[in-house]
């Protein structure tokens, strides 16, 4: 991608934060810190875009259209491609793709808890697509910290936005990372989570606390750090009331990331459905 629509991207959320940490995310937000030519020459690479009108049904819609079109082996490699390179942009794909595989394309459901604004099928509140939805803020944390999304919109924007990336192949570092990865999985002491696994993998990657964590809830998704009762989207969708949260104050972590603990180690028969067929020898 473009080095300088690139930095237009994050120099322009950036400044927004800086200057309101209470909404710099909103779309009016950051735009004042912007030109137009900025913002066309990021929109022309497509770093940068302009604002739509997106139904919850035609979200689904056109998640299930995108990753028909997409390959699992290509998202892999994207995923594998950022352990060495650091390339945060293209960490992401890979749960996208699982959890846009797995959804079943539905109606706006009512969830009769917590309120009827709520899906009860993909958890998507009316608030978050009734007024024009914006993609750059998801863009900057791709690039910034490669995170973990499940929520549909993030994921529209990725299973969307992967064949405008050039295709990438991991190298023997990758392959590397990986095997390192695993091992540290496998070892865990019984009553690890993911705080405690985020620190042992620090020195086997390069990166920042929140790239770590990312690159753990990415394991939950696609089934590969679990506990024995919430598996994950690789098998089917886990639906809004699925994902349930750790009952403690502060919950931050992923589903279904969230539950793992060290005495589960890690699921070896999805481990060799994403990684076994790339080169990487079990």
């Amino acid at each position: 991608m473009d080095k300088k629509a690139i930095q237009i991207l994050l120099k322009t959320i950036k400044t927004s934060q800086n200057e309101s940490l209470r909404d710099w995310f909103y779309w009016d937000s950051y735009m004042q810190y912007i030109t137009k030519d900025d913002f066309e020459y990021a929109k022309d690479h497509f770093v940068m875009y302009e604002q739509e009108n997106i139904s919850h049904d035609e979200i689904c819609r056109r998640i299930k259209t995108a990753v028909a079109k997409i390959e699992k082996q290509e998202v892999v490699n994207a995923f594998l491609f950022s352990l060495s390179t650091r390339q945060l942009e293209y960490r992401s794909f890979l749960s996208s793709y699982c959890i846009a595989r797995s959804l079943a394309e539905h109606r706006f459901t009512a969830s009769p808890e917590p309120n009827e604004r709520i899906c009860a099928i993909c958890g998507l509140h009316t608030y978050e697509f009734e007024e024009p939805i914006e993609f750059n803020t998801i863009n900057y944390f791709k690039y910034k910290d490669g995170p973990c999304f499940d929520n549909l919109i993030q994921v529209l924007f990725d299973v969307e936005q992967f064949s405008k990336l050039p295709a990438v192949t991991p190298n023997e570092n990758d392959f590397r990372i990986l095997s390192d990865l695993k091992i540290i999985m496998e070892a865990a002491e019984p009553n690890d989570r993911i705080s405690q696994l985020k620190k042992k993998i620090s020195k086997m990657i390069k990166s920042n606390d929140e790239e770590r964590l990312g690159l753990l809830e990415i394991f939950g998704v696609i089934g590969i750090l679990h506990d024995d009762e919430y598996f994950g989207y690789a098998d089917e969708y886990a639906t809004y009331p699925e994902r349930k949260h750790r009952p403690i104050r502060n919950d931050d972590v992923g589903y279904p990331a969230r539950w793992w603990e060290g005495k589960f180690g890690i699921d070896n028969e999805k481990w060799k459905y994403w990684f076994g067929k790339n080169g990487y020898k079990n």
